[in-house]
């Protein structure tokens, strides 16, 4: 859980080839929901990488001391916060 977030999560300047955002790990098969620049997160270590709302919730489950940037919408914040608090770390890995 301590990993930053581009040790799991590829940081390309565009969408991926698959359609995905940024934010989107690589094994985690789920779609994303929304626009791929919807919000943005940043690590304890102040990288960023911004992506769906989906996505952004599923990564920041499993990322001690990161957190939502402070300029997102305080709504897509919320719900960001709120996904990621039902979520298990690394939720794919688990089949959810």
């Amino acid at each position: 859980m301590n990993q930053p977030l581009d040790a799991r999560v590829p940081r390309p300047a565009a969408h991926s080839s698959r359609g995905r955002c940024p934010a989107a790990a690589p094994k985690d098969p789920t779609p994303c929901e929304g626009p791929h620049d919807a919000a943005t997160l940043v690590d304890r270590h102040g990288r960023e990488v911004a992506g769906c709302v989906h996505h952004c919730a599923r990564v920041l489950a499993g990322l001690d001391g990161a957190r939502v940037h402070p300029f997102v919408p305080a709504g897509q914040a919320l719900e960001i916060y709120s996904r990621a608090r039902e979520l298990p770390p690394f939720a794919w890995e688990i089949g959810r």
